[in-house]
């Protein structure tokens, strides 16, 4: 059942991602009145390593989402092993960036984000996707609301005491309140994703890459399937 829009809100968020997602779950289990809106319709596939370090686990606890993580058939990575140009590695624990037996989680953007939103609509959050933020509603110098333009290219305006801008390194909120810097300048990097079967990596590995302009990196998620994801120069993509 669609949940009812309201023209105000306490809190008005940008960008259902992991960030929004998180802070909107947090700002309603504090009693918060929270709107979530989003671009997109989840679940939806993401540009990302798609590993989660061992204290985001504690991060999953806090938002008592952590029964529907571990049940999603992510991957348990209990070490990093990096590798230089020579192709020399180095194995890294993934319990030293948490408590002693932490392991880090192989688990796809599609299903962590899709889990996070679907926690926030339980804590009371209210969700609406395939939805932009078209401008900022601004009084006396003062962010005060959002307006939105669905798919169909509708409008409408709501209001809140606090508006948050997740949209990631779009800053597509934050850009509109800053006159200076080029947000159509040149990208010196560009970014690439793939989802591989039979990728011949070690059990409970995730492996790093590094080479002349970038790194990427490789590890197994969930459906016997692996991420393989890299940056690099985008000169050197020409």
């Amino acid at each position: 059942m669609a949940s009812v829009i309201k023209d105000s809100y306490d809190v008005v968020i940008a960008g259902a991602g992991p960030a929004g997602s998180s802070l909107a779950i947090r700002l309603a289990h504090s009693g918060l009145d929270v709107f979530l809106v989003e671009q997109k319709r989840f679940p939806r596939e993401k540009l990302c390593g798609e590993f989660i370090s061992p204290e985001c686990l504690i991060h999953f606890e806090e938002l008592g989402v952590s029964p529907e993580i571990s049940a999603s058939g992510g991957t348990s990575l209990n070490k990093t092993v990096f590798y230089s140009r020579s192709g020399k590695g180095l194995s890294v624990k993934s319990e030293w960036f948490g408590n002693a037996g932490s392991h880090a989680l192989g688990l796809s953007r599609a299903t962590m984000d899709d889990l996070l939103v679907e926690r926030a609509k339980r804590a009371g959050v209210t969700v609406l996707e395939e939805t932009t933020v078209s401008a900022l509603l601004i009084d006396k110098e003062k962010v005060v609301g959002v307006t939105l333009k669905d798919k169909g290219g509708s409008t409408r305006d709501i209001s809140a005491k606090l508006t948050a801008d997740a949209t990631g390194r779009t800053r597509s909120l934050a850009r509109r309140l800053e006159s200076a810097g080029d947000p159509k300048a040149p990208a010196k990097h560009v970014a690439f994703k793939t989802h591989l079967l039979g990728a011949q990596i070690p059990s409970g590995a995730c492996e790093i890459y590094v080479y002349r302009g970038g790194y990427g990196g490789c590890n197994r998620v969930e459906n016997d399937l692996y991420n393989l994801c890299f940056i690099a120069s985008a000169e050197e993509t020409k």
